[in-house]
């Protein structure tokens, strides 16, 4: 992450306020590991109760994705401009009403529905936690990595205690009643983080340096507009990466409960395994500033991405319980590497300025790729009666994008 010089009137008190920023969007975050996380937990009650093939079920999933993509752009260029507090109202209000309206889902159209209005509502909250965290710390580059990494936790923890969490609501209380209570949490949570997090004062953009952090550059630089950053090899590539990378995890938080139980895992350890899949993310988020500082961001999303590929062999050969956990832990600490490594590559290489709303695309192409391969692994499965062809695509395509990541050239382009 490349940083500038920080403005006096961030130091107005003893304590930074940036790190109460961080608090409140680790609580942003928080939120997503209960969507994104969480919904192959209610995956077997709604196949089992509406008789719904693993594709249909799916649907369901794309079209929350398929929202979430439509809202990100959008919310990308709004934190580029206003502050961040009444997107996060807003967002609170519209997707804790759509996670809640599943309750009464009495056909496949309405699932669709209100998932829809759910990712509308979810999908600003990655940018505006991402970007206004990097903002806050521009200027503080060891900090902004440990703040980054903090924030993108949040997902993580999100997952391990939601996860598990949803199923007990669905085991006491129903899937109907369980979706009501996400969709209260959801809002509350949200709720919670906009009474802290608020607009970081005007940042300098920094000139110029290279992509591993090394320093500013003394070269004299252009300035590059936002249309051009979108065109350029460099961010065409960076977005295919997290495309690729999103299409992995998007298709393996939806079946991956399903598949361990189907292959003799209770129901209760699929989901405590799903949410120790995010869990096992958050060393791996921790980790990545460290791993960057060393090796810089292409050569860690480029490392993060292949050793998710690899860990996806433990699935191919799934013999208990101990098997599953295993591949959680791989995948899981190579996941979380990834996402701050992500967000930090385009700051490295296109500085702040345009921030949100480069994340925004690089998210939403992404979102848009990954709302389809649940789909399309529910499909395969339904044909071949088996995930494994599913499974190894998912391996082909990741390591394709390690290949990607590191051909991506090291020389950040002018801003």
């Amino acid at each position: 992450m490349r940083l500038g010089p920080l403005s006096a009137e961030r130091e107005r008190s003893g304590v930074f306020y940036g790190w109460f920023v961080v608090a409140a969007c680790f609580l942003l975050t928080l939120t997503l590991g209960e969507t994104f996380w969480s919904f192959g937990v209610f995956f077997k009650p709604l196949e089992e109760d509406f008789f719904w093939s693993k594709s249909l079920v799916s649907s369901g999933y794309t079209a929350f994705l398929i929202g979430y993509a439509i809202s990100i752009v959008a919310s990308g260029t709004l934190v580029d401009r206003l502050s961040p507090r009444p997107i996060v109202l807003v967002t609170g209000l519209i997707a804790g009403l759509g996670i809640a309206l599943c309750s009464q889902v009495h056909s496949i159209n309405q699932l669709r529905l209100f998932l829809f209005i759910a990712g509308v509502g979810a999908g600003p909250i990655w940018t505006v936690a991402s970007s206004t965290v990097m903002r806050w710390f521009h200027g503080r580059e060891r900090e902004g990595r440990l703040a980054l990494a903090v924030t993108s936790t949040g997902v993580g923890v999100g997952a391990l205690v939601f996860a598990p969490l949803i199923n007990y609501f669905i085991q006491e209380h129903g899937w109907r009643n369980a979706f009501i209570y996400v969709g209260i949490i959801f809002s509350a949570v949200l709720m919670a983080s906009a009474v802290i997090i608020r607009r970081s004062p005007p940042v300098q953009e920094a000139a110029a340096g290279s992509a591993s952090g090394a320093g500013p550059s003394t070269r004299p630089v252009r300035t590059m507009g936002t249309r051009q950053m979108v065109r350029s090899p460099v961010y065409l590539g960076i977005t295919l990466v997290v495309a690729v990378a999103i299409m992995s995890f998007q298709a393996l938080a939806v079946h991956l409960s399903p598949y361990a139980q189907e292959a003799g895992v209770s129901a209760g350890a699929a989901a405590l395994a799903l949410g120790l899949l995010g869990g096992f993310s958050i060393p791996g988020r921790i980790l990545s500033g460290a791993v960057s500082d060393a090796v810089g961001w292409r050569r860690t999303l480029a490392l993060a991405v292949f050793g998710m590929a690899v860990s996806i062999l433990w699935l191919l050969f799934l013999d208990g319980g101990w098997m599953l956990y295993c591949f959680v832990f791989c995948y899981g600490l190579c996941h979380g590497l990834r996402i701050p490594a992500q967000l930090g590559i385009v700051s490295d290489f296109f500085g702040v300025r345009s921030l949100g709303l480069l994340i925004g695309i690089t998210t939403a192409v992404g979102q848009i790729a990954g709302a389809f391969a649940p789909y399309a692994a529910g499909f395969i499965v339904d044909s071949t009666g088996e995930y494994s062809l599913a499974f190894i695509a998912l391996m082909v395509i990741l390591a394709g994008a390690a290949l990607v990541a590191m051909a991506i050239r090291e020389r950040r382009p002018a801003l």
